[in-house]
């Protein structure tokens, strides 16, 4: 695995969840970590409590100009991953009653990763590395929920691509199953852990942290690329 200690890295979600959890983790391993999210106050919190060498940059990935400018900031950086999604738990909806504008909204996963992906590519080092967020949708599609299953499948072949486009530098793709993040509520998590207790092989729901060291392990592997890996407790087995 290769050391990160005095490396940049750009996490895009860092005020939540995962990319929470993983900014912990690279702080902890003495990392350069810039914090990225659409919310500066969430991120000024955050990085009073990690402390370490942390620098905090409030964009949104939806709006291009936002995500060039930001990382015209950072400038040369060695890693990135991409955490931060839509809030994808209002997207359910059948195919016949889909307004388009619910549709187009379904796609905001895919040019939120294409626009930091694009940018981050005139700025990452040759032997750097990028993890970008999927869903274990794309081998277990959800019903009601064909949208947010398609863009969570644009994210995985345009990683691939991408991955040849830029080689030496790697990208990959982490495919999460159901995990208890701020996209549901208290009552909804509840549920969530009495059907993973149930269902899974893993018999609990993923946490951030859970998923944090998946994509930490991923970005710090220097043979791997191209690749789509599941962190999901084995719901593709039921």
């Amino acid at each position: 695995m290769i050391e990160i200690k005095d490396k940049k890295i750009v996490i895009v979600g860092a005020s939540s969840g995962i990319g929470k959890e993983l900014a912990k983790i690279c702080v902890e391993k003495e990392a350069i970590v810039y914090l990225i999210s659409r919310t500066e106050r969430k991120l000024l919190n955050l990085q009073n409590e990690l402390g370490g060498r942390t620098f905090v940059h409030a964009m949104d990935m939806l709006d291009e100009h936002s995500v060039n400018e930001t990382f015209k900031q950072i400038g040369q950086f060695d890693y990135m991953t991409v955490t931060a999604v839509a809030d994808e738990t209002k997207l359910f909806s059948p195919i016949k009653s889909m307004p388009t504008e619910l549709a187009q909204r379904g796609m905001e996963k895919f040019w939120g990763t294409f626009n930091c992906s694009r940018a981050a590519a005139n700025y990452i080092s040759e032997d750097g590395a990028m993890v970008l967020t999927s869903s274990v949708a794309i081998f277990k599609p959800s019903k009601n929920a064909s949208i947010m299953n398609a863009a969570s499948a644009a994210v995985a072949v345009f990683a691939k691509a991408f991955a040849l486009e830029i080689a030496p530098t790697r990208v990959n793709v982490v495919a999460p199953g159901v995990v208890a993040t701020g996209v549901w509520t208290e009552e909804e998590k509840e549920s969530y852990r009495d059907w993973a207790a149930k269902t899974l092989p893993v018999k609990h729901l993923g946490t951030p942290k859970e998923l944090a060291y998946a994509y930490y392990s991923i970005l710090t592997n220097p043979y791997m690329t191209g690749g789509i890996t599941n962190v999901d407790g084995g719901l593709t087995l039921v």
